[in-house]
């Protein structure tokens, strides 16, 4: 493995603190940049992270404070039970240029607030997904590769109880177990140390919509 420190492209100008979220990390981007990658809540950021290199990390940015703490809290779950990549911290992100429409191309200037987390990066996205019809059950004995079956089983054991909803005022949480059980194909899983890993803990993987 090669030995060249991580070298990010963005670096915080600060670290701050937030009652409810807790220790940020604050970036102020002199205009927007081209990412690495767009989802349907997240846009994601490499930094020059390298994948499968712990303390190496890109950021995934959300529109809204909630959206970004609710994927934190539920990817720092999945880490910490060894089913995601290592999380670090929250950020916020002022973004020059960044203004609130919904046209990707619009040139106006002007400053956005974003928020996320910064995640290290998983490696052979793409090739491994759990089954529709084992989702729609949530049953893991429908799927046939057991690595992905193992990641599916424990997945959905994880409690999610008291985390932040989604598109709700930050401080607002689920009062009741919602599993970590769905939109797990093979774009949003992929590998951590030789191990199926989830890496998309955006609503749509505890059934929340907008």
């Amino acid at each position: 493995m090669s030995k060249t420190p991580f070298d990010p492209r963005f670096i915080p100008v600060r670290t701050i603190m937030h009652p409810i979220m807790g220790r940020m990390d604050y970036y102020v981007i002199r205009r927007r940049p081209q990412s690495d990658g767009i989802g349907a809540q997240a846009t994601f950021f490499r930094n020059n992270a390298r994948p499968n290199r712990k303390g190496e990390y890109g950021i995934k940015l959300f529109p809204t404070a909630a959206e970004a703490f609710a994927a934190y809290q539920r990817q720092k779950i999945a880490a910490d039970a060894g089913l995601a990549p290592p999380v670090r911290r929250m950020v916020k992100v002022l973004m020059r240029g960044g203004c609130d429409c919904d046209n990707i191309y619009c040139k106006r200037k002007g400053m956005k607030y974003w928020y996320g987390y910064q995640t290290c990066i998983a490696y052979g996205i793409g090739k491994i997904e759990v089954p529709t019809i084992a989702e729609s059950k949530r049953n893991a004995r429908l799927i046939e590769e057991s690595g992905v079956r193992a990641l599916y089983a424990s997945i959905i054991q994880l409690n999610t109880k008291g985390t932040q909803k989604d598109f709700r005022p930050l401080g607002e949480v689920f009062k009741r177990q919602r599993p970590m059980a769905n939109d797990l194909h093979q774009e949003n899983i992929g590998f951590w140390r030789k191990r199926p890993v989830v890496i998309d803990f955006g609503c749509h993987l505890v059934g929340e919509f907008a």
